[in-house]
């Protein structure tokens, strides 16, 4: 009996499952539903962090730097990790990557809801349960792109932009709200091990998988660049770490070593990539006229099946046929770097915002986390609203960079706009806040239609799990940056009614915290300058092209 027979057994059994129900009764747009409600998970379980987390200082009877800890260790293996699981789903199929990610997810999120003795056990539980976000974040994204295309995809889309960012203010209140109330932070966690039970459940019987086109490459995960991969995901590890210490000072080795090693680990891993990978699979590849996405055959060199127990035999099988994490397909992807660079901004302003936000409603204005979350609402309230508003034939009318320009200088208006609060003055949060929230979230909600529109579009299928690991791992890099920007600028916060000069302290800390928002804001504008608009290339070529026609048929009548 093989030693393996018991699990492979089980794997059996778990597939056999997974076809009770027949596929005839299968809908991908059920399916999707279900998958966007748990993709409600990512955010949920960031915003819901930040205002649970006076509730876990008090449980716990600990400071707000170890506090802190519960969302930066979650927000730490969620970003060193979603490129990995994007490029895993990639092979392995994203619907059963997301499904795994999730079923992992709500066993973490279980144990972080049951009451601990030490914050040390909740703040691992919280690192283990970002694991599992890791694989739903890439793999919902493709999942949109796989089952849908055309005006279908538009709306998944809509769905998918709604889904993650009203999922952010609500988080935001249900954290705040079970702050409130006798059980705490451990009502908010089991709500989210509810929802991530539940849907891992209906997913194992309805999901539907997607599919490889014909021709395309057929990639094993043990051809995986797992040096690159170690090298990636302790890089990135390192980065987050590094930020998120930075929140209380940058003049330590935790800081001023860490970040320039994960910097230099990165710089290793995409340069042996790159470089010399790419150049020496180029060189030795028979194949290498046929297109990357096309089926070529495993290298079956005789020579090399001589060396076959050879290390260098080895060595030179696997540089053949290794998977890259980086191929070469992704940097022609349109408007690569400017997209990269305004995503980072976006969600470094939309992070700032919402943290500056929160902590001023809390300490200068004195509310609850449940009051100062309801007073950031019109921020998500206005992202949802503009997805709802958001037609793709509004970009193609007046153009992808026109759009994304007036997304850019709507930003750095609304957040001069929120920058000019005052406690002080009367009805301040209705001149200063709601409106200009509101507005803010519209704007960001453009740049994410149309960055997601155009890069669905132009990614092929088998690569749209890795390309989004690689905007979410930006993205997330950049809330780890905004984190430890705005607790450096806030530092130590009290809150207290009767010392007006420690109020005017903080309100001061709290106006320099502001200025970071508008800078992200003209850095995301001026990289939008650098736009190149595929939908006026496309009509260039349809103009001419009809020229071209219609010159052809005056020719032929001539003759």
């Amino acid at each position: 009996m093989s030693p393996y027979a018991p699990f492979e057994s089980v794997a059996n059994t778990i597939r056999n499952g997974m076809k009770v129900v027949p596929t005839r009764y299968r809908n991908k747009r059920v399916v999707y539903g279900i998958a966007m409600a748990a993709l409600t998970l990512d955010n949920l379980n960031v915003a819901g962090a930040m205002t649970t987390t006076f509730s876990i200082q008090e449980v716990f009877d600990t400071d707000y730097s170890t506090a802190s800890w519960v969302l930066s260790a979650y927000a730490l293996t969620l970003g060193a990790f979603i490129i990995i699981f994007g490029k895993i789903g990639d092979i392995w199929g994203a619907h059963n990557v997301f499904l795994l990610g999730l079923i992992f997810m709500s066993v973490w999120s279980l144990l972080t809801a049951i009451p601990q003795k030490s914050i040390i056990a909740m703040i691992i539980f919280r690192a283990l349960q970002g694991i599992g976000a890791a694989a739903l974040l890439p793999n919902g994204y493709s999942m949109a792109a796989n089952y849908f295309q055309g005006p279908e995809l538009e709306q998944a889309i809509r769905i998918l932009v709604i889904v993650v960012t009203a999922s952010m203010g609500l988080g935001a209140v249900l954290g705040g709200a079970f702050s409130c109330t006798k059980v705490g932070y451990m009502g908010f966690f089991y709500f989210t091990f509810a929802l991530s039970f539940v849907c891992s459940v209906l997913l194992y019987f309805l999901s539907i998988p997607v599919k490889r086109a014909e021709g395309q490459r057929n990639p094993m995960v043990r051809d995986l660049d797992f040096p690159g991969i170690i090298m990636l995901v302790i890089g990135l590890l390192l980065i987050i770490i590094a930020l998120t210490e930075s929140s209380m000072t940058w003049k330590t080795a935790k800081v001023y070593i860490i970040l320039p090693v994960g910097c230099i680990l990165l710089a290793i891993m995409f340069g042996f990539e790159t470089y010399f990978l790419t150049r020496y699979k180029r060189k030795h590849n028979r194949n290498e006229c046929v297109p990357h996405n096309m089926q070529l055959p495993r290298q079956q060199d005789p020579d090399l099946e001589n060396q076959g127990k050879s290390i260098s035999g080895f060595l030179t099988r696997w540089m053949l046929n290794v998977e890259l994490i980086f191929p070469a397909e992704v940097f022609k992807i349109p408007n690569l770097i400017p997209l990269l660079v305004g995503l980072s901004m976006v969600y470094f302003n939309f992070t700032t915002s919402l943290m500056i936000l929160i902590q001023y409603h809390i300490y200068e204005e004195l509310n609850t986390p449940l009051m100062a979350a309801v007073k950031i609402l019109p921020f998500p309230v206005g992202l949802v609203s503009g997805a709802m508003m958001y037609r793709e034939s509004q970009t193609r009318k007046i153009g992808m960079r026109n759009m994304l320009l007036i997304s850019s200088l709507v930003l750095v208006a609304c957040s001069v706009w929120i920058s000019r609060t005052d406690y002080r003055a009367r009805n301040d949060y209705w001149k200063t806040r709601f409106i200009s929230q509101y507005i803010l979230g519209i704007a960001i909600n453009r740049f994410f239609m149309v960055y997601l529109n155009c890069v669905m579009a132009s990614t092929p299928l088998n690569l749209q799990g890795l390309v989004a690991g690689i905007f979410n791992t930006f993205g997330q890099i950049f809330v780890a940056l905004a984190s430890a920007v705005v607790a450096t600028i806030l530092g130590l916060l009290e809150e207290t009614s009767s010392n007006y000069k420690i109020l005017q302290t903080q309100y001061h800390r709290f106006h320099n915290a502001f200025y970071t928002t508008i800078a992200s804001a003209v850095v995301y504008f001026i990289f939008m300058l650098m736009i190149k608009d595929p939908y006026r290339k496309k009509e260039a070529a349809k103009e001419k092209s009809e020229v071209s026609v219609a010159l052809t048929e005056a020719k032929g009548m001539k003759s």
